[in-house]
């Protein structure tokens, strides 16, 4: 063994030490200030700059080159638990200020409290597509269900729960047909954004329905002719001629 194989051995062992810590730390407590390791007597600065440490540290693609499943496991859950918490952390920390006017320039860059939380979604849309990419379609389904849950107006989440669910059941006619309807509304709700057809020709070329493919394939060049996945998209449709 190199000097250099030495070093990435040690520095995923530091890693998996550190994720490991974490990781019981999580699961050990609910309380948002446990979960970002932060003292009762925090403000909203330190919190932030926390949860925005711990948010650059846990991306998922920092951990899927490692080759190491369950340690790419722990740190999506270690993202999802700390991006609750802060949102918990901004209600706790608003709630002690109640007798104190703050003006709008003062909560520029808080995270809004809301159930339906635009950053809560986005965690959980990209680690969706992490588990996509792992092959894991039963996790994928599930983030991508939470995280409509936590933001029901952004069409491309709606789109990767409804094609997920569709690939999970493709032998059920009910649920294709339900998923086909959830697929071309989210082709409404997010009328911009070729990636919700893309998946609309991906589950058209699986199900063999060429026209329709063909004519979703149309929407995603009209929408972005450069689009990464265009150009093997058209190979596919061509392939079914």
């Amino acid at each position: 063994m190199t000097f250099e194989s030495n070093d990435k051995v040690a520095r995923l062992d530091r890693i998996r030490d550190i994720v490991n810590e974490d990781f019981e730390r999580i699961t050990g407590s609910s309380d948002p200030f446990v979960v970002l390791n932060l003292p009762r007597a925090t403000d909203w600065e330190e919190a932030s700059a926390r949860y925005e440490r711990y948010e650059r540290f846990y991306r998922a693609e920092n951990f899927q080159r490692l080759g190491d499943v369950d340690l790419t496991r722990k740190a999506l859950d270690i993202r999802r638990a700390v991006g609750r918490a802060i949102v918990e952390v901004q209600g706790i920390l608003d709630s002690m200020t109640v007798n104190h006017e703050v003006s709008t320039e003062s909560n520029t860059g808080m995270l809004k409290l809301d159930p339906n939380s635009v950053a809560l979604g986005d965690i959980y849309y990209r680690d969706g597509l992490t588990f996509l990419k792992l092959g894991d379609l039963e996790a994928a389904q599930e983030c991508f269900r939470t995280g409509c849950d936590y933001d029901p107006t952004r069409g491309i989440l709606l789109a990767y729960l409804s094609y997920t669910t569709f690939r999970r059941r493709m032998n059920e006619p009910d649920v294709v047909e339900e998923q086909r309807r959830n697929l071309y509304q989210a082709t409404r709700v997010d009328t911009k954004n070729p990636d919700v057809w893309v998946l609309v020709a991906r589950m058209h070329l699986k199900l063999g329905e060429h026209e329709d493919a063909v004519l979703a394939v149309e929407r995603v060049e009209a929408i972005d002719p450069k689009h990464p996945k265009l150009e093997k998209l058209k190979r596919q449709v061509a392939g079914q001629t």
